[in-house]
């Protein structure tokens, strides 16, 4: 098929960001053998803004996707998060394209309403929503005509290219990672606070956080490739399969990671592909357990890197994404597919 792919793309970050979801789903749409032509919208918007803001040019960026539309003619259009492409941008498109297909993937949170309501916004002129949020979070969004499933965070192979696990002992320079910003977030940095006093005898590298500043692109590929272990914290615990997709990143380089219970990830990850751990003195301990113990690390971190690359790839993703947005049945053959709170309203 044809499909026009609008979404973030981030070409302004030179390369940095080269691990975003909108790369990976972007490579596995082509990967099924369809001409997929790229859209980023908050690029497209900069370069039609005479400041150079992508908030002063959105106007022109939906007017500029309409008459991609236009000229690509495609079957398929994907979005990705899109908040600034309005619904009215969606129905001209359906109006000079009657039989076009409209899907949409969102990789935020759903819990804040504000947060979500351009996908409400939206949902009478979509197939398809795809959010990395399950259960009843999902169920709110879907409706007669737009299906809502859940999807992965996706794994590249050309992006998650590492495999942490044959990293030779001799060049391993950290036992435990944590990138994520801690700025507006007092519980997390108190809980990494408080897990950085409980093992101060283990090296442990913090980027972003904790006064630290972030680190970015090969450099960060390589900080990942030396250590041994890996922490996936996200902003909240309690909501049906949500991660944030740093999961995807480290696993998906074959670092052993350790995340905590609460949010049903058990349904994606067994328990010997992904450490859980419940709270910091219970994280602690399994930290020390996994620094000494080189063999049933290296064990369950290439069971999660197998997993992530044979499951959870960008290309598994789109077929998802494609085959529910065209209502075909291969949806059903995803590996995710048929757990708790995965996809409603088909």
């Amino acid at each position: 098929m044809r499909i026009v792919h609008a979404a973030n793309l981030q070409l302004d970050k030179d390369g940095a960001h080269l691990w975003n979801q909108d790369q990976k789903i972007h490579h596995g749409l082509i990967r099924l053998g369809h001409f997929v032509y790229p859209f980023s919208i908050n690029d497209r918007a900069r370069m039609l803004s005479p400041t150079k803001s992508k908030t002063f040019g959105k106007g022109r960026a939906n007017k500029a996707l309409i008459e991609t539309c236009k000229n690509v003619h495609p079957d398929l259009l994907i979005l990705g998060h899109a908040q600034y492409i309005t619904a009215e941008t969606l129905r001209e498109i359906r109006r000079i394209l009657p039989q076009i297909r409209i899907g949409l993937w969102y990789v935020d949170p759903l819990w804040d309403e504000e947060e979500i309501r351009h996908l409400r916004d939206r949902l009478e002129v979509l197939d398809a929503l795809f959010c990395s949020t399950g259960g009843s979070l999902l169920e709110g969004l879907a409706t007669a005509t737009c299906a809502a499933g859940f999807i992965p965070s996706a794994v590249d192979a050309g992006i998650e290219c590492h495999r942490a696990f044959e990293t030779p002992a001799d060049e391993l320079q950290h036992d435990l990672l944590f990138f994520g910003r801690d700025k507006g977030e007092p519980g997390r940095r108190a809980f990494l606070l408080e897990l950085k006093q409980a093992l101060p005898e283990l090296h442990i590298g913090y980027y972003g956080c904790l006064d630290q500043p972030g680190i970015f692109g090969w450099e960060k590929e390589q900080i990942i490739r030396r250590s041994k272990m890996a922490l996936n914290l996200s902003r909240r615990t309690d909501v049906a399969l949500y991660s944030s997709s740093r999961i995807a990143e480290l696993m998906g380089n074959g670092i052993l990671t350790l995340t905590p219970r609460g949010a049903g990830l058990e349904g994606l990850y067994a328990e010997d592909e992904l450490v859980y751990f419940d709270g910091v003195e219970d994280l602690a301990e399994k930290v020390r357990y996994f620094s000494s113990q080189d063999a049933e690390r290296i064990a369950v971190a290439r069971k999660g890197w197998e997993r992530n690359h044979r499951d959870y790839s960008g290309t598994e993703v789109a077929r998802f994404i494609v085959d529910l947005t065209l209502r075909d049945e291969g949806w059903r053959k995803a590996p995710w597919v048929g757990g708790e709170g995965t996809v409603y309203a088909v």
